[in-house]
């Protein structure tokens, strides 16, 4: 299975993240329904963007110009309830507007709509990454739950540390052109199918066995 092939199946779990997400809904909390708009925003986009390749233009570019604003505005809620009286509100205001304007200011001046918008994916996986960290120091700090293993938001997080880190190594050589080399991209897209294959069977799995608290 080439790199293409794998990131083709790994998109399988993406909608089975959404559909055990879905029939799941009613036992989440709010931070874990927070996530699941995440889910289904992600969903939604490569819906769509099958629908854009086949009627409107075959470059999907512009799509991620439109897709990672809103993915990071939806994560940033997530961790502004997981970490209410720890960070103060105003912290993730200025976060989200900063990170909003510039993803104005990218498509205008930087990276036009039809290149692939690899800074601003960057900058805002460096972000969701930092506040993955800050939850795990929060946990640590209060020391409330009594079994990490037991915890669906600590699995999540996990997965999104771990996923966000890849994100951010990946837009990463994309800005600096390695991904250029043919045997470099063909190895990230490997990795790439790998992480989202496991990113989604976490979620999918602590979905189905998440009960409200």
């Amino acid at each position: 299975m080439n790199g293409l092939q794998l990131i083709k199946f790994s998109i399988l779990f993406n909608y089975l993240a959404f559909i055990v997400g879905l029939f799941r809904y009613k036992y989440f909390n709010k931070e874990l329904r927070t996530f699941f708009y995440f889910v289904a925003f992600g969903v939604l986009t490569e819906i769509y963007t099958k629908f854009h390749q086949h009627f409107i233009m075959k470059s999907t570019m512009p799509i991620g110009h439109f897709y990672f604003p809103i993915a990071f505005l939806i994560l940033t809620l997530f961790y502004f309830r997981l970490l209410n009286n720890f960070i103060k509100p105003i912290y993730f205001y200025i976060i989200s507007i900063i990170y909003l304007l510039y993803c104005i200011i990218n498509p205008v001046f930087i990276q036009s709509l039809n290149e692939y918008s690899s800074l601003v994916g960057a900058i805002g996986a460096l972000l969701v990454f930092l506040f993955s960290v800050v939850y795990f120091i929060k946990v640590m700090s209060e020391a409330k739950i009594e079994k990490l293993s037991h915890e669906p938001l600590i699995w999540i997080n996990t997965a999104v540390l771990i996923y966000y880190s890849f994100n951010f190594f990946y837009f990463s050589l994309y800005n600096l052109r390695i991904i250029e080399s043919l045997e470099m991209a063909k190895l990230v897209t490997v990795f790439f199918g790998v992480f989202n294959l496991f990113f989604y069977f976490i979620l999918s799995f602590w979905f189905s066995i998440s009960k409200r608290k």
